[in-house]
């Protein structure tokens, strides 16, 4: 079940500070850590796109694009909330335990973070070295015959791709393109957008998206 929450309250540092001194003394002198890259990390560990893990915890998509993105700082209450969905808690989140991913230069099929829904005709699978500052995502699609993705989705930034397999049709706001096999698109996310695979035959894209977070 979802854990509500107020993504508005935002604190200040100092009372930030205070607040992880009094469930974790250690952790007040660790708070001008990197919480947006942690939090990206643990996501992308747990294979949750923002858009689960925004639902999961009770906030919107933008909300966690703003954290992850150092944009915002977090109330207590709110990484509380994240942390529970991702499986973690304040006090390994702050503590010296806490491991970096180390990046590779190599990503495995294996090692493709699936973060579609489970038992979806649709597969993203988004490729991950483990690198906290990396800047352009890189996904690899594959559409069941006559699925979708969720209906007119939207998020900061640009995408574009290339159909290498079968056909696709994205619907922008209220426009709808159809794209055969070595057509490429580029779109800003911002605008409401589907993508449909009209055809009963499996459909595959690559794409990439900046910002990296999705």
């Amino acid at each position: 079940m979802p854990v509500k929450n107020n993504p508005d309250h935002d604190i200040s540092t100092d009372e930030k500070a205070s607040a992880i001194e009094q469930v974790l003394p250690k952790a007040a002198e660790q708070v001008e850590e990197d919480i947006g890259k942690k939090i990206n990390q643990l996501r992308l560990t747990k294979g949750f796109s923002q858009r689960k893990l925004a639902r999961l915890a009770g906030l919107t998509n933008t909300s966690i694009s703003a954290i992850e993105r150092n944009k915002v700082s977090p109330a207590i209450n709110t990484l509380k909330a994240i942390l529970l969905v991702l499986d973690s808690d304040l006090s390994t989140f702050f503590s010296d335990d806490w491991k970096e991913k180390k990046e590779r230069v190599v990503v495995t099929p294996k090692d493709l973070i699936e973060i579609s829904e489970p038992n979806s005709q649709v597969s993203i699978k988004q490729v991950f070295n483990g690198s906290p500052t990396k800047n352009l995502g890189f996904l690899i699609e594959e559409y069941q015959p006559n699925s979708s993705t969720e209906d007119r989705i939207s998020h900061e930034g640009e995408e574009i791709g290339t159909v290498i397999e079968g056909k696709i049709l994205i619907r922008i706001d209220e426009v709808t393109y159809l794209l055969n096999e070595g057509d490429s698109y580029v779109i800003n996310t911002s605008h409401p957008h589907t993508f449909l695979n009209p055809s009963n035959s499996i459909t595959r894209i690559v794409s990439a998206h900046s910002p990296a977070t999705f």
